[in-house]
């Protein structure tokens, strides 16, 4: 009942007008689009390909610090074969997101 009342007060607020923007709130809006703008100036091709270049002179630089694993072959997907184990808190929470749910999607008894 409570996320009922709550979803209808967002409902609501939405219909409200909305207060005219201050002079503050204005340049502070100016001044991160102007700062968007000059960052978006400086993702060049030749600034990613520099910062590649960085990566993987890091990288290298490194190496001798990378431990090799010989037991294992590790693979970045594996089709969730060694998932984890769903957590309790998880479970409750997946079972109460279905109840709600269930209820949303019945028809009411009172219609």
């Amino acid at each position: 009942m409570a996320t009922a009342e709550k979803h209808d007060f967002k409902d609501r607020s939405k219909d409200r007008p909305l207060a005219p923007e201050s002079l503050k709130t204005r340049r502070a809006r100016e001044k991160l689009l102007k700062q968007w703008e000059a960052e978006k100036e400086q993702i060049t091709p030749q600034a990613i390909q520099e910062t590649v270049d960085k990566i993987h002179k890091w990288i290298a630089d490194n190496a001798k610090h990378r431990i090799q694993i010989k037991e294992k072959s590790i693979k970045l997907f594996n089709q969730n074969q060694n998932a984890a184990v769903i957590s309790k808190k998880v479970r409750e929470i997946a079972e109460q997101l279905k109840l709600d749910m269930q209820h949303f999607t019945r028809p009411s008894l009172q219609e």
